[in-house]
Order: structure tokens, then C-alpha cells, then sequence
């Protein structure tokens, strides 16, 4: 969760227990203290970054709703909030591997390509999807998105080998798709703006840093894959027609349900989140330009979360994520990085400008619909 509303969250609830907070939310720490008459408690809490589980969220906001509103006692409060952060992720294997293969092949009918991209997104985010099942720990762990990023490209590269009509960088590019930090990126410019500086700058940082390992981990590849044989077999294969692109909108929307872990009884309103998201800021492009279509994209999804918090009584983040997820500009990131390893640093640089100057109008989008219907308390 953003720091700001973390913050804002934990300060409301002291607030309705008759309590004096005062919090400091980093990506890797909180640092809170509680007051209550002469009585002084000081913490700092370790955390791991986990990514989003919007599962954890929707029962951890019902805890919440339930202390504030005297509906359960403090002790069992505290008891559920515990039992709900030390539960394991039930997410099936099928659903994960299922997800990395639809998620790659949507995001790359979106971008554009022909029936062999698809083909080999699909794949590509199978193995990919079984790769990522295991728990990962150390090196393994601190490595995995530059390791994920030399496997990628590696059988990327041995498939365009089959045939003229795929292309490599699409491929890649959508294939990778699931592990580049568009979404941390965009929450860290959000927290710059609220300025909440030190935790923005750090996540800043984290997604950049994310985004190195896997320009590295591509670049490496590319180097190696000059060793692969070269195939007999050329197969050639026509462009994806527009009905396909329409189809994966939804589809790709929905697999948030997965990425996000999120409840499977969101999942229309997931998948609404996605196709609203999309279809408003590809419209506005379409017309204004893509600053002002990621602005009113943020606008939309923003205002909508916000309606949708108030009258299902859930987190806002629940619609607010998922609609997020398709207008990030992380591919940007990635194509900056890829610009610098090649040396040609004036288009690195100018890329990556052209991400924070989306990123920034994705946000300012958000709290303008933000204005426009209120968050839920």
C-alpha cells in the first residue's frame, strides 16, 4: 500500500481508539509510536516487500471495520489480524502457470505482432509461470528477475530462429511483462507528490533497480543466443487481426484476479476495472496524446475505485490496481534501460523522462478523481 494511505489509515483507526499515532511508512519498515494518557510505546517493524495481495487487504480492511465499529474486541481483533499475516498463499499452480501464459500473449496482442508472437508468448509464459512456482531464496532470490529475464530472452531468441515472422523484442518485451515494476514505479511518484519523500525515493529506486537486472539479464542473453544453431524449418505466420485484440482486454483484465491475489469473487469487477481502465485511456489517446490519455485513464479508474470502495464497502485498491495495472508505463522503463546497455544514451535518457512524465500524469489523474469522489474512510 502507498505510504500516504497507510499512514492515513493508521492514524484514522488510533483516532477511533481514543489513541495519539504518529507512523513513518518505508517499503522496508515502519516506524510507529502510541500514546495514551503518560504512556509511550515506540516501534520499528521489519517488513518484507511482497508485491500487492489484495486478498490479505479485503480481510485485514474487514478487521479493521470491525474494531473500529465495536462490532469484535480488541484481543480477537488483534488474534484475526495475526492469523491473517502469518496464512499461506493458496493460489493453485494451474491459475499461476495460467496466468504468466495469458497475461504474456494478451500484452502482446496489444502491442501488435503476428500469430507466431502469440504462439511463442504463450509458451514462453508457460515455462516461465512453472519457473516462478518454487519459493526462491539468497542469490536465487536476489537474482531472479535478471535469471527470469536471461531465460526469457534465450528461448525467445531459439523461436525467431523457426521463422522470420517473429518478433524478437515483442516477445520479449510481453514475455517480461509480469515482471516489471510499472505498478511500484507509478505508487513511488505517488508518494513523491503526497511527500512522503523517503519512501517514494526508495521505491523509486527498487523499480529501477528491478528494471536493471532485467535489461542486464536480456542484454547477457542476446550475447549467448549468437551460439544457437540455426533452424531449417521457417514457418511463417500472418498478423493478429483486431477481433483478438478486442477478446484480450478482458482477458488479460482478469488475470489481475491472479497477479493481485485477489478474492475470486472480484473477479468481474477486476476485469471491469481493466477494460474501463484501458478503454478510457486508449480513447483519450487517441484524441489528446498519450499524457493526457494516461491523465484522464488515471481520472476514470481513480474516480471509479473510489465509487466502488463506497458502495461495497471494500478497498478502493480492490478496482484501483487492477485498473492501474494496463496503463503503467513500466515497458517504457524497460526500453530506457535497454537504450543506455546499447550505449545510445541520449534515447535512454529521453525515454526515461518520457516514463516519469507518464507515470506523473497517471498519478495526478488518480488524485484529481480522488477530488471528484471521495475516498472511502
Amino acid at each position: 500500500s502507498p505510504a500516504h494511505s497507510l499512514e492515513a489509515a493508521l492514524n484514522g483507526l488510533c483516532e477511533r481508539l481514543g489513541l495519539k499515532g504518529a507512523f513513518v511508512s518505508i517499503p522496508t519498515a515502519i516506524f510507529c509510536s502510541f500514546r495514551f494518557l503518560d504512556d509511550e510505546v515506540a516501534r520499528i517493524v521489519r517488513v518484507e516487500p511482497s508485491g500487492v495481495n489484495l486478498g490479505r487487504l479485503t480481510r485485514l480492511d474487514q478487521v479493521a471495520q470491525d474494531v473500529i465499529h465495536h462490532r469484535i474486541e480488541l484481543d480477537e481483533g488483534a488474534a484475526r489480524l495475526e492469523a491473517i499475516l502469518t496464512e499461506e498463499d493458496t493460489t493453485p499452480a494451474w491459475a499461476t502457470i495460467l496466468c504468466f501464459s495469458l497475461t504474456s500473449a494478451g500484452m502482446l496482442t496489444l502491442f501488435g505482432g503476428s500469430w507466431g508472437d502469440f504462439y511463442a508468448c504463450l509458451l514462453i509464459g508457460m515455462i516461465v509461470g512453472v519457473l516462478s512456482l518454487p519459493k526462491h531464496f539468497g542469490v536465487v532470490a536476489q537474482l531472479y528477475e535478471a535469471l527470469m529475464a536471461f531465460v526469457v530472452t534465450l528461448l525467445a531468441s531459439a523461436l525467431a530462429r523457426l521463422s522470420p515472422d517473429i518478433g524478437l523484442s515483442v516477445v520479449i518485451l510481453a514475455s517480461l511483462i509480469m515482471f516489471i515494476p510499472g505498478l511500484n514505479i507509478t505508487i513511488s511518484i505517488a508518494e513523491i507528490a503526497t511527500q512522503n519523500l523517503t519512501s517514494g525515493t526508495s521505491r523509486l529506486m527498487g523499480g529501477f533497480m528491478i528494471l536493471l537486472k532485467l535489461a542486464f539479464g536480456v542484454f547477457a542473453a542476446t550475447k549467448c543466443s549468437a551460439l544457437l544453431p540455426s533452424w531449417e524449418v521457417q514457418w511463417s505466420f500472418a498478423q493478429i487481426p483486431d477481433w483478438v485484440k478486442v477478446l484480450s482486454v478482458p482477458v488479460t483484465a482478469a488475470m489481475s484476479t491472479v497477479v493481485f491475489r485477489a478474492p475470486w469473487r472480484e473477479l468481474k469487477w477486476i476485469t471491469l476495472a481493466g477494460v474501463v481502465g484501458y478503454l478510457s485511456s486508449r480513447l483519450a489517446t487517441a484524441q489528446f496524446g498519450p499524457e493526457m490519455g494516461l491523465f484522464l485513464g488515471g481520472l476514470v479508474v481513480g474516480s471509479s475505485a473510489n465509487l466502488f470502495a463506497r458502495t461495497r464497502l471494500r478497498p478502493s485498491s480492490i478496482f484501483q490496481f487492477p485498473g492501474l495495472i494496463l496503463l503503467v508505463p513500466g515497458s517504457t522503463g524497460h526500453r530506457a534501460l535497454s537504450y543506455l546497455y546499447a550505449r545510445d544514451v541520449v534515447m535512454g535518457f529521453d525515454t526515461a523522462f518520457t516514463m516519469l512524465a507518464l507515470a506523473f500524469s497517471l498519478v495526478v489523474g488518480v488524485f484529481v478523481g480522488n477530488i471528484l469522489i471521495n475516498p472511502r474512510e
